[in-house]
């Protein structure tokens, strides 16, 4: 495995809400892996991944992803994982991990096979622009992967222990979107992939819309859990007690609440063949 280091861009608007550096960012990006992982693995493979394919993993967290990526692709293919702070990463024969911001590591024109942006341009308020370098950087015939969720859909809860887990379940994603919106995050962006896939001349665009539910203690509710004790400052500057955050902890983890993930959209579209 090689790595290689790039200064991020962008400043405070448009960088990600969450930091890989700290204690509780491994078991966050963890839970991102088992609840993602299953339907891009899916989609990849109806896409055609095989061996000897060139692919880049943009936002590649904990590497869950790219290790799958890179099984496929081995021997002859080679991997390419790009993240803000990559050391979450194993290392890989057929893996070069790249450190930095996305913007500033563009793969070489006609370079890839696949790429794959899961949980990225969400958040970059120069999504459309990042999006169409990537495109140019697909060979002919090549593939890209968006995946975002759409944060705008709130229908959320299936079953509550109580109208007071309720209540704090909802201002918390409340306090937790507003403050992803602050720096640049569009939470309702997965809409509009599709349409910006087509503007760009990609061809075979669709679109696989995916949720599910989940009780306390299990998955969605493990990565909301885990989000609050990543983002507890900001959570109590914007008014939620100490109090709140640990009666919300203790409703993610009872298996009386049940709650549906965002809605994750997955728009697939190929480059056109020469």
């Amino acid at each position: 495995m090689t790595t290689t280091t790039v200064e991020p861009a962008g400043g405070t608007t448009g960088r990600y809400m969450f930091d890989n550096a700290t204690t509780e960012a491994r078991n966050q990006l963890q839970y991102l892996g088992a609840i993602l992982d299953f339907g891009t693995r899916r989609v990849l493979s109806q896409a055609g991944l095989a061996t000897g394919w060139n692919v880049t993993d943009v936002g590649a967290g904990a590497g869950t992803l790219t290790t799958w990526i890179c099984d496929q692709v081995a021997p002859s293919g080679r991997v390419t994982a790009v993240d803000l702070d990559p050391r979450h990463i194993p290392s890989g024969p057929n893996l070069t991990v790249c450190a930095g911001d996305i913007r500033n590591l563009i793969p070489p024109e006609a370079s890839q096979d696949a790429i794959v942006v899961r949980l990225v341009l969400m958040h970059l308020p120069d999504r459309e622009q990042v999006l169409a370098s990537l495109v140019r950087a697909l060979v002919p015939g090549g593939v890209i992967v968006v995946a975002d969720w759409d944060c705008t859909w709130r229908d959320l809860l299936r079953r509550s222990p109580s109208q007071r887990a309720s209540q704090l379940f909802e201002r918390f994603q409340d306090t937790l979107l507003a403050f992803g919106e602050s720096r640049g995050a569009d939470m309702g962006w997965a809409k509009r992939a599709p349409e910006v896939m087509d503007g760009l001349g990609l061809v075979d665009v669709t679109s696989h819309i995916d949720s599910r539910s989940w009780r306390g203690g299990t998955g969605i509710c493990l990565l909301h859990h885990s989000n609050s004790i990543q983002k507890e400052a900001e959570l109590v500057a914007a008014g939620m007690s100490l109090d709140d955050l640990v009666e919300l902890r203790e409703a993610l983890m009872d298996p009386e609440l049940m709650v549906s993930a965002y809605l994750m959209h997955t728009t697939v579209g190929r480059r056109p063949a020469a």
